[in-house]
This record gives structure tokens, sequence and C-alpha cells, in this order.
């Protein structure tokens, strides 16, 4: 064997021991441990130097090698995600700086909600018809990013103004409401529609 793939064979071992230690330790614990920031670009980055090796249509032993090492590697951190999240929805008051940033991106949506929720149940409680059909103009304002998959013609938005034609791969900014239509029937693909930033 050679020094190299010996040198690749200890990084893998040491990467994915990292993880299970990782998922293995947030298991022991009911609260929320603090991990190293970088922790899942680091397990990405080391795939993507694999990535190469690994090709599903070649059937040799190095290709099958990588193809297993990158399904592991994923699923490892998934779970660990998962479990993270999870304890961040038990307790939404936890300390969210101990959460990866991937991990922040993904509990930001849990916490606005909540938020939105206690101040909607406020206004409801106050009598506040004035903020609620603030907050009903909000989303029939919502734009987003969206990518379409295949031509399109020209459409007028719920805003009233005209969008398009399109070609396929086109990104362009449109109502959410038009978005979600144009996504149900595939016209747009479906991971991309983001919220405007």
């Amino acid at each position: 064997m050679k020094k190299a793939q010996v040198a690749r064979i200890i990084l893998i071992e040491s990467i994915a021991d990292k993880l299970n230690r990782l998922l293995e330790d947030e298991n022991r614990t009911k609260e929320l441990l603090k991990i190293n920031p970088s922790t899942y670009r680091d397990v990405a980055a080391h795939i993507k130097t694999i990535r190469s090796e690994s090709s599903e249509r070649e059937k040799n032993l190095i290709s099958e090698l990588s193809l297993a090492e990158r399904e592991l590697l994923s699923d490892i951190a998934l779970r660990l995600i998962e479990l993270r999240i999870s304890k961040f929805r038990q307790d939404p008051e936890s300390d969210v700086t101990n959460l990866a940033p991937e991990e922040r991106y993904i509990v930001e949506p849990l916490v606005q909600s909540r938020k939105r929720f206690d101040r909607i149940g406020q206004a409801i409680l106050n009598g506040q018809t004035a903020e609620l059909e603030r907050v009903s103009e909000v989303v029939k304002q919502k734009y987003v990013i969206v990518r379409f998959t295949q031509p399109y013609s020209a459409i007028s938005g719920t805003d009233l103004a005209t969008y398009g034609p399109f070609e396929p791969e086109d990104v362009a900014i449109l109502p959410l409401e038009n978005a979600k239509s144009l996504a149900k029937t595939g016209i747009i693909a479906r991971n991309w529609i983001e919220p405007e930033e």
C-alpha cells in the first residue's frame, strides 16, 4: 500500500471517528453540546476531495470504497444534525451559540416562527386588528429567488407585475405565491424557493 493511501485511511478514520464520537457524546447528554463550528464544512471538504474517486458508473475497489465512505460520513453528519436540532426544539431557549452555523441556519426559522406566534397571539388578545392587517400585507408581498427547470411564458404576478418569459436555468425573483404554484407543477426547482435575503 502506498504512503498516500495509508495516510488517507488514517484521515478517513479520524474524520469518521470524530463524527461518531460527536454523535455518541450528543446522545449521552440532554443538553446541547458545543461543537467545532467547522465540523460540517470539514466533512464536506473531505467528501469533496474523494468525490472524484467515487463513481457510481465504475465498479473498482477504490471507487466503491470512496462511495461507501461518502455515504457513511454523510449519514453520520445528518444524524448528528437531526439529533442536535431535536434537542434545540425541546428547549428553544437554549444557547444558540452551541449550534454550528449550518444548524443555526436550520433553527432560525423555528425561532422566528415562535416569535411570530407570540406576536399574533398578543395581537388577538389585545384586539390589535391593525397589526393583523399589517402581517397579512407582509405575507402577500413576500418574494423569493427561483430557478426555472423548463421554458415558461410570461406570467402576471400576484403583485400584478409581469415576469418572464423564462428559459431553463433562468433565475428570477417572483412573488412567493406564484413560486409555490410553479413549484407544484415542476416549472421551477423546489429547492430554490428561498426567501430573498
